[in-house]
């Protein structure tokens, strides 16, 4: 599906794009995969090691 207006997510710390978020998911039996449910609003930044917020930044296209 094609974005209109496609972003990056940085920490708002280092600007590095290796964040993770907190999420739920549950099993679907007919497609035989998992989907996301919730996502949630923690977000670890994997460079920094810790919590972080996020900034998202557009991509030039």
């Amino acid at each position: 599906m094609p974005y209109d207006n496609p972003i990056t997510v940085h920490c708002s710390t280092c600007g590095s794009q290796d964040v993770r978020a907190d999420a739920y998911a549950a099993w679907n039996p007919e497609l035989q995969t998992w989907e996301l449910v919730a996502i949630f609003d923690s977000r670890d930044c994997e460079d920094c090691g810790g919590e972080c917020s996020t900034v998202e930044k557009e991509i030039a296209r």
